[in-house]
Order: structure tokens, then sequence, then C-alpha cells
């Protein structure tokens, strides 16, 4: 199969009377007539490379001869060749290899179980390695082609990927990109007169790319991290090559040689990423330090009395704001020291869009899935970037009201960076503010901070969006975040308006947005100018608004701008106090399970896992109206343990942490209803819609022991099985239910608990940290980007 996936033709050679001569493979005659002749021309041929001896002669002339006969004969292969193929394929004499080679591809095309057969074996795989090693470019190029001939399947795919081919492809890659400098050549042009040297670098790049996108992610994480990076160097140039060969004219060598696609490319650059190990972070007690203070104590009174509860601000000194590495760091990563024009190109420039991930997704394979042609795109509106003004009420230009204007369309894709940047630059010159999200995606400095300030407070990830504003302007209008931020003024100056939260209830991450109430009144709100270095946090539900200050020079139209970092402290469901309380009824359940339970009178056996499920909606349902269950949980934040004072207040942060647990566990025994929850799962069956329940999906992902297992993505036939349990005798089952919620809320173990939470953090973390390592490769971020 040729690289585009078309099965390759080979010639008939002559006609029948040319192939009359040829051996049979009939397995019988093989093992008597041609087997012992390969043999002792293989042995003879690890000795001399010489094509013209008596052995290596007589073995690539019956090799010809396989070839030349009808396909039918390919199949099945016999036994004893088979096993004789590594060695074959070992052959120091560069015609015995190449040949070998084309008949393993032959073979692998006339029948898909014969190429899954001939690809799982570890010998064949071996040999293909060590003629990758060749120093003849027939024998590399005839591998090569066996190889994507023997990945016909999927399965021949995934085992080749898993076998010592693909280190094997990736130092050729290295080797063959090093001689002939594709990837570091300054044009577009391609300049070989000879193009054979461009068509073996196109063919081992198809085949290497192939095999990443088909290698199992566990698998590429074992790969040596110096290869991977030396790996990724080139292969993230010639990316950017492909890119720019879509409107190149002078180069349809390349066009026409390179099989690959670009999104093909950007996974396997994805791909190679994942595995590396992470560039040096900041402790979380650095960015603890740089952002509320030196003392242990600044965080602990943070926590206790500002978080999800007031804004605060944190005022830096003009002369000390650059003593802080996590400022200092900040700082550098945007150019800021220069003209606003050349600070959006330094925003811009290289950008590419970041495909929204699920929030419960924990399977980077079933995101690659589903994006595999959309990686590496360019950057899409809103989903990447905004270019947003609010005209003010009291502007006489405005219209009268407090609406966002976008500059662009949505949905907009931008393929030509030069005329996008172009037109970026005269948006902010006519008063729009630059909206970039998904910072910890794009640069290197703001992923390892925004990484350490998620360890601080024990949640799986951290987002960041950068906000540059011209004078006399304001950006986004008047809202609330369903997360909390800290806002960090990296130049100029801003000024905040925030007003209190009326609402007990913190907003849900992902719920929609009330509309908000055009009556606020300026006079109760709090007005706050940010200058450079300074910090203030935002609690999640609290209305806000910024505007770049009046003032400076009305000529000048770049006085006073503004660029802010936001640093958003996205609380996922699992990691509430609601999130927490459901997987404390999980283990306890699961431990239920695993023993003899008092739960079964009624009706036969109910299982224990239908009275959870009946108390999971109950435990659901009110929060719905309390306020502790909407916060965020942080019994997994870490903090330095290294003195006694440390250590006093990280016992006094857990303690607070335990008994918000404490008061959680007497608030379902007393407050949760069974009635409610039943009468919401009556309702949902009736209708034959479970949409209401599908915020349970996230439970998938902890652990089920038990011999009846709930299927939370599909939970609808649990449903029906539990009414039918209730139903048939009501009384009894809520008395065992009251009997099963109060033996959950009296004996649950809080350390069991906290296990499975940082457990199942780690799995969020994981995943969202891989995501970040491929998008940051996409965006030439990282050690192995030179």
């Amino acid at each position: 199969m040729n690289r585009s996936g078309k099965r390759r033709k080979r010639k008939k050679r002559g006609d029948e009377r040319a192939a009359a001569g040829a051996p049979s493979l009939s397995s019988a005659s093989f093992d008597r007539h041609v087997f012992p002749i390969l043999f002792a021309a293989a042995r003879a041929t690890r000795q001399t490379s010489s094509s013209s001896s008596p052995p290596a002669a007589l073995a690539a002339r019956l090799l010809r001869r396989v070839l030349s006969r009808s396909p039918q004969t390919l199949s099945p292969l016999p036994g004893s060749f088979v096993a004789l193929l590594p060695l074959l394929l070992s052959s120091s004499c560069s015609s015995v290899a190449a040949l070998s080679c084309e008949v393993l591809g032959a073979a692998a095309l006339r029948c898909m179980e014969t190429g899954e057969m001939l690809a799982s074996d570890s010998g064949i795989a071996s040999g293909l390695a060590r003629a990758l090693g060749s120093r003849s470019q027939r024998v590399i190029e005839a591998a090569c082609n066996s190889i994507l001939d023997l990945s016909a399947s999927s399965v021949g795919r995934e085992r080749l990927a898993g076998s010592p081919v693909l280190p094997r492809t990736l130092h050729l890659f290295c080797q063959v990109e090093s001689v002939y400098g594709f990837a570091q050549s300054g044009s577009t042009e391609s300049t070989e007169s000879p193009t054979e040297a461009n068509k073996i670098l196109c063919l081992i790049i198809d085949t290497m790319v192939l095999l990443v996108n088909s290698c199992k992610i566990d698998n590429l994480q074992s790969l040596q991290q110096e290869l991977v990076r030396n790996v990724l160097s080139l292969l993230y140039k010639i990316w950017k090559k492909t890119q720019l060969l879509r409107s190149s004219t002078d180069c349809n060598m390349w066009k026409n040689k390179l099989q690959s696609k670009e999104y093909e490319i950007s996974e396997a650059i994805f791909r190679l990423s994942i595995g590396l190990a992470s560039p040096a972070c900041p402790e979380p007690d650095v960015v603890r330090k740089s952002i509320f203070g030196q003392a242990v104590s600044d965080f602990e009174t943070f926590v206790l009395a500002y978080w999800e509860k007031l804004p605060n601000l944190y005022r830096r000194k003009q002369s000390t704001q650059m003593d802080s590495s996590v400022f200092a760091a900040l700082h550098s990563a945007f150019n800021l020291g220069t003209a606003p024009d050349s600070i959006i190109e330094s925003l811009i420039k290289g950008l590419v869009s970041c495909p929204a991930i699920a929030s419960d997704e924990l399977d980077i394979n079933s995101f690659l899935h589903e994006v595999h042609d959309s990686l590496g795109d360019s950057v899409k509106y809103r989903q990447d970037i905004r270019v947003i003004r609010t005209q003010d009420p009291n502007d006489q230009t405005s219209r009268g009201c407090m609406t966002e204007e976008h500059f662009f369309d949505d949905g907009a894709v931008f393929m030509d960076e030069d005329a996008f940047i172009g037109r970026c630059k005269h948006a902010f010159k006519n008063g729009y503010s630059i909206a970039l999200r998904g910072m910890e995606f794009r640069s290197e400095k703001v992923a390892a901070i925004a990484s350490a300030l998620a360890d601080l407070f024990g949640q799986p990830s951290v987002g960041a969006n950068i906000y540059f504003s011209p004078a006399r302007s304001q950006g986004l209008a008047r809202h609330y975040d369903d997360h909390c931020v800290l806002v960090w003024q990296l130049l100029g100056s801003k000024k905040w308006m925030i007003w209190p939260n009326p609402k007990p209830l913190l907003p849900r991450l992902y719920d929609p947005f009330d509309p908000l109430d055009g009556t606020l009144d300026k006079n109760i709100g709090r007005v706050e100018v940010l200058l450079e270095g300074d910090m203030m946090y935002v609690p999640r539900g609290y209305v806000h608004e910024a505007r770049t200050d009046v003032g400076g020079s009305e000529v000048n139209a770049y006085a006073d701008y503004s660029l802010h970092l936001t640093l958003a402290i996205e609380v996922e469901p699992p990691f509430e106090w609601e999130g927490f309380a459901h997987i404390a009824l999980h283990c306890w359940t699961e431990k239920q399970q695993l023993r003899d339970s008092q739960f079964v009178e009624f009706k036969g056996k109910v299982e224990t896992s239908l009275f959870a499920i009946v108390l999971h909606v109950a435990i659901r349902l009110h929060s719905d109206s309390d306020p502790v269950f909407r916060k965020a949980c942080m019994v997994a934040a870490k903090l330095p343990s290294s003195s006694t004072c440390t250590t006093t207040h990280l016992k006094a942060l857990q303690s607070s942490q335990r008994s918000t647990f404490d008061e959680i566990l007497r608030k379902i025994d007393q407050n949760c209803s069974i009635k409610e929850a039943l009468k919401r799962i009556t309702l949902a069956v009736k209708e034959g819609e479970d949409e209401a329940f599908q915020w349970m999906s996230w439970l998938r992902h902890l652990p089920q022991q038990g011999v009846d297992r709930i299927d939370f993505c599909n939970i609808f036939g649990a449903l029906e099985e539990l009414l039918e349990a209730f139903n048939s005798n009501p009384d009894h089952a809520m008395a065992d239910f009251t009997a099963f919620k109060s033996g959950f809320c009296q004996r649950v173990v809080y350390e069991d608990v906290c296990e499975s939470f940082e457990t199942l953090l780690e799995m969020y973390r994981t995943t969202r940290t891989r995501y970040m390592r491929g998008m940051l490769a996409l965006h030439g971020a990282g050690a192995h980007v030179s």
C-alpha cells in the first residue's frame, strides 16, 4: 500500500511462461526445495553484503520469483518462510533485505488476516526495525513501504506501533532529516534537483506519523525522552512548513510526496508531547508567597476570610514587584516592554485553536478521536479569542445601553495569520479589547504557574485568560463568573467596580447564567484601581466590570492601555463539597456491597446500590438550596509542612475541612428528603427521560467492585428497577432507606473518602496535564522546540 492508503499495483512480469519456472509456495514444496537455499543464503549474507556472491544472488533470484507469481501464492505464506523472514529482513545484502520487505508487504496486501498475523510476529517486527537501520536507501524505502502495507488494518498498525519498529523509525527520521535538512531550510522551496532525497524523507515522515498516531499513549510514554524531544524539534518545524505549503506554488514536489495531512502531523506532535516530563514548575509554595504573602498565615487568612466569600486586593509596591519570580516570569512572557502593536503580535503569532475537552473526559484517546481532523487548526473566534468592546451609556456615541460589540463574526476562522494580526491592531486602535482564552495551553510560563496554583487549591486545573485593552475603553460588559478569579495586572492600570453578591448560593460551573439586574446601584459597588503588579481576588457570582483608567494624553491613542491576566480557579462538580458527599456515599456503598448487607428485606433482595442512587439524588436536590454544598472542597490542597508554624496552619485548614464534612453529614441525615428524590425519579421514568440525571455521569470514574454495577452514563434502567422495588412495599422500603442513610452518615470513614477524592483528582489532573502538554507543543512551547 502506498502512503495515501491505496493499494500498490505490481506489474505482472511477462506471461504465464515467465512464472512457470518459479518455485511453488506450498508448504511441502517450499520446505523441500526453497527453504534450505534461502536459509543458507540468509546465513551467508550476514557476513557479506555483496549482492554478487552466489548465496545472495540465488536468494534474490528466488525472492523475485516469489514476487512474480500470482498473488494467490502469497496467501498463506508457508510457516517455515514466515519463520525465516526475520533473518532475511536482517540480511546485510541490500537486495535480499529489500526483496524480503517487498514479499512481506505483498502478502499483507493479499490478505488482511495474513497482514495482522505478520505484524503481530515479534521476530518480523525486529527484522523490520533492523532493516530501517540499513545504510541502503533501497532497503529503507522497502521497509517503510512494507510497514505501511502491514498497517492496512488497525490491528497491524497497533502491533507495529507497539514494537521496536516505532523507536527505530524515530531514530531514522532524526538521522535522515539531519542530513537533508528540509526542516532547517529557511525557504518553502525545494532546492533539491534530484528528488530521491525528498522522496525518502517524505516516506519516513509518513511512516513515523502513522505509527505514532496508532500507538497507545502508555507505549509512547516509555520512549526515550531525549529521542522524543529531538523528533519533536524537527517535526514541529516540518509541520509549520506544511502550513506554508498550502498556499505555495513552488513546492509541488513536497505537496505530492508528503501524504500525511497537516492534522495527522499535529496529532503526532500532540501525542509525542504527552509523555514528556514537564519543565521545572514553581512549587505551590512559591506561588503562594508571590500572591498571598510570605507567611503561611497569609494564605490561611485568605482561605478562611475571603475564599468564595469576599473580594480582596493585594497591593504590590512598584519598587519590589520584580522581586517576585512569578510576576517576573509573567512579565517576560508577553513582550511587555514594547509598543502595543508588538504586544499584539507576540500574543497572536503562532496561535492554533484549542478545542474544548469535555469536563468529565478522562481518556485522552477519546478526545483525540473526536478532534483528530481539526487538531492544530487556525484560531476560531469566541472559542479561542474575542475582540470586543462595551460602549459606556454616558458616551454620546453609544447606543444607550451596556452591550458588547464584537469585531468579528461568531465562529470565524483565521487562516491568514498576518491579515488577522493586522485587523486586530486596527480593532485595538478603535477601542476594542483583545481577550485570549486558554493561555495555560499557549504559554509555558503561564502553564507552570497555573499548575502550581491548582496544586495549592487542590483542584484539577486552573485556566488563564489574557486581556489587552486600549485607553478609555471597556472590553467585557458587566457580568459575573461561574469560577473564582485572581486578576493580575501586568501592564498599565485598570479601574474595577465590584458589587456585593446578593445570592447565598454560588453559581455552579457550566450552569446557565442568570440575567443581570439592570438597576445595580453604583453607590454600593466597590471601586478598585489596579496598578502594575497588583492582584485582586473576585469570588464567583460577584458582578463586576472593568475599564482602563481615563487619563493621559487625548492625542496618544495608546495612553493608559492595560494588560492583565486572569487565573480562573474552576471548581469542577466532583470537587465541590457536594461532589465530596457523593464520593463519600460511593465509598461507603462499595464497602457495604463487599459484605453481607442488611438492607435486603423487601420483595426479595434490593441491592444496596439502589438505595445509594436515591440518596445521590436526594443529596443533589438538597445542594440546590444549601450554600455549603456549593463551596470548593480543599482536602487535597498542598501546603508546606517543614516547620512547626507551617504545620500548625496546615492542621488548622485540615480541621476546617473536616468540620465542614461533619456539618454536611448532619445535613444529609436530617434534611435529605427521600420523598422528593422519588418524586423526581418517578417523573423521569414516566416521561422516559433521564436528562435530569446526567450530572451523575462523572461517578463512572469511581471504582465499582460489587457484582451489581451501575452504569452512571445510562442510569434509566437502574431508575426503573429502583421504582419497582420501592413500589412493591413502600413502607418497608422507606424504613430500610432511613436505616441505610443513617448508617452512611454515622459510619462513613473520612480518611477513606479523602483517599478516593485524591485518587479521582489525580485522574482528572493527568488528563488535563496531557492535554496541556499537547497544546503547548502545538504552540511551539517547551524545550523540544529550539
